[in-house]
């Protein structure tokens, strides 16, 4: 705090937000938290994280909202979103969200927060009354809620996160709660499992619940300041409120991390393998310390099923590093689940860097998980883009810890997540077969590659959102939507989009990329065109460029604009556009370049992937 208050006092501001970031992420006390806010008040406005997203988000509550405001922006800053906040007045959300002309609806929100408790609960059973009686009122209290929810995204068009319901801290009927359907904490779940399942896609839930029951329900709410103020949340409790909070807000913008990158000795396991030997190590039943590193593994390998990517850094020799994946009983994880493996005697930030840059993907898409402190501040002072967990001394620890960062938190599941890590290693295989090739054409021929090309549809929308959200590389405007803006593009007949999916020899790669642009005027100006790392130099963009320009032509069309917008990532499409036989209309001294070719002028580009015709192309 001292430094960053010297910071301040000589105008060193940049340095004095990078410092305010990083503490925040390390700081529970909400006191202390408060005070990161009021010197975050003190830098330049226009001083801002690097590369920072603007969102502007409304904040609608049952309950006072105030204690949100500057920490949530805060919180947000440190995943790289600036946000400008609406809250509405105590308690008046039913008007807000029920209004199209509501001060909420006319601040135009990308995202709504809408937070209520047991106590906005408007009707509760009476005991004794039936099943049938209870779960009506259930099915209508969800109903008013979420058609609250239905009226505010019609006229804003934004995202909603929802909060549900945590318990009540007091049980009137004691263990006999759970048995007695009128009774408060059973209704209570009830509610809450109507909210989770007829939630539309655009209602994102708050698991306020969840998070309330591993605190504990005594910990979360405190009634004095309930009472006292409406406040809903225990002092002790807040931070974590709302680090939960932004954690998914930032996982509808794609600010979920892309890979975990674990240390071994004392991280993945007990012992050091090279000093204690296989038989040293401490993993699986029959010891305590080995049972917490089988759990710590256990989770990381649910992780990995759900798409997080799973990668080694290591100072060890890699003979012996592999050693235990292999001959070690008690492992859970194996070689296999690891998309890149280090295990050498370099400075770990190097490492990291030839992981990310194997990976294809950025530095800050890597969470850096060791048990050394000084590795960890090394990391810190040379990377700071990586994101470092702070591990505690007691590996029963590491789950919760790695739990209850923020940066894995993620908004939707695809089939594409399931196959993350079989993707890359598939991606491996064609490496392995570009180098027996004499020539890169003879390559490609012999990947036998497969395309669809669709519309935006629903079946898609989750991933089409994923991919515009994370997708930094090959990426000419690089601007962020979320899935209601996307599904507002899909359904406009004025809109032509186009999602690719690509399958060859070696895998299904999956939804891969997407383009969409607006028909003014016989015109079509393209405002997204991007494709995963994963496919890069394949000959995609060619054939979705061909498939364009064909489809403007049956309708008609005369010319295509294109935009690209400069990033610090997105160097490698800067040519994309000449390439193609576009002519430079303009550049601004920012170097956004402004783009067109006449369709009669455009010559279709040779590509060596066939196209399935198994959907609508209309």
């Amino acid at each position: 705090m001292k430094d960053i208050k010297q910071f301040i006092k000589d105008d060193r501001h940049p340095e004095a937000l990078s410092a305010i970031l990083r503490q925040a992420r390390m700081t529970a006390d909400y006191s202390s938290y408060q005070s990161l806010c009021r010197l975050r008040s003190k830098i330049n406005a226009d001083t801002t994280a690097p590369k920072a997203m603007d969102l502007k988000i409304a904040l609608l509550g049952g309950y006072t909202t105030d204690f949100l405001e500057h920490p949530l922006q805060l919180e947000l800053e440190t995943l790289g979103l600036a946000c400008r906040l609406f809250s509405s007045n105590y308690n008046s959300f039913v008007s807000e969200m029920l209004r199209n002309d509501s001060d909420t609806v006319a601040f135009g929100p990308d995202l709504a927060v809408f937070l209520i408790n047991s106590f906005n609960i408007p009707e509760w059973p009476r005991p004794g009354d039936s099943l049938e009686a209870i779960q009506s009122i259930a099915n209508k209290i969800s109903h008013h809620w979420l058609g609250l929810c239905e009226s505010l995204h019609r006229n804003t068009h934004c995202e909603i996160v929802m909060s549900n319901l945590h318990a009540l801290p007091t049980r009137t009927t004691g263990n006999l709660d759970c048995r007695l359907n009128w009774e408060a904490n059973s209704f209570i779940r009830r509610v809450n499992e109507r909210l989770n399942h007829k939630a539309p896609a655009y209602v994102h839930i708050l698991d306020i619940a969840s998070l309330a029951s591993f605190y504990g329900v005594l910990n979360w709410f405190d009634s004095r300041f309930w009472h006292h103020s409406r406040q809903p949340v225990s002092f002790d409790c807040l931070v974590p409120f709302i680090r939960n909070l932004a954690a998914l807000i930032g996982a509808l913008y794609g600010r979920t991390a892309k890979c975990l990158v674990l240390d071994l000795d004392h991280t993945l396991w007990g012992g050091v393998v090279g000093d204690d030997g296989l038989e040293g190590l401490k993993v699986g039943a029959g010891d305590a310390e080995g049972e917490s590193f089988r759990f710590f593994q256990e989770y990381l390998l649910r992780l990995k099923q759900r798409g997080m990517l799973l990668a080694v850094c290591s100072k060890n020799e890699e003979e012996n590093a592999l050693a235990p994946f292999e001959n070690l009983p008690g492992m859970v994880l194996k070689r296999s689940d690891f998309v890149s493996f280090k295990a050498n005697w370099d400075p770990k930030p190097d490492n990291l860097r030839l992981i990310a840059s194997e990976l294809n993907i950025g530095l800050d898409a890597l969470v850096f998980v060791d048990d050394n402190p000084a590795e960890r501040e090394l990391v810190r002072q040379v990377l700071p883009q990586v994101k470092v967990l702070e591990l505690s001394d007691d590996p029963a620890e590491y789950p919760v810890l790695l739990d209850q960062c923020g940066w894995l938190e993620i908004a939707s599941l695809t089939a594409e997540d399931a196959r993350k890590t079989d993707q890359y290693h598939e991606n491996r295989q064609r490496e392995e077969l570009r180098d027996q090739q004499a020539d890169y054409d003879g390559y490609l021929q012999s990947l036998e590659q497969r395309a669809s090309i669709c519309s935006f549809n629903i079946r898609d929308l989750d991933r089409i959102t994923q991919l515009v959200n994370k997708t930094n590389q090959f990426n000419l405007t690089t601007k962020r939507l979320n899935r209601s803006e996307i599904e507002v593009l899909m359904d406009n007949p004025d809109v032509f989009t186009a999602s690719v999916r690509l399958l060859d020899r070696f895998g299904d790669n999956g939804l891969i990329s997407v383009l969409a642009g607006r028909i003014e005027e016989r015109t079509l100006h393209i405002d997204l065109w991007l494709m995963s790392c994963r496919v890069f130099q394949r000959g995609v963009e060619r054939l979705l460029a061909n498939y364009l320009f064909d489809s403007v032509t049956k309708w008609g069309l005369e010319e295509v604009h294109g935009i690209y917008m400069p990033t610090a990532k997105n160097r490698l499409v800067e040519s994309l556009y000449s390439d193609l036989g576009f002519q430079l209309i303009d550049r601004d001294r920012q170097g956004v370049s402004q783009w067109s070719i006449k369709v009669q002028d455009y010559q279709p580009v040779p590509v060596t992937i066939s196209v399935n015709e198994d959907c609508d192309h209309e």
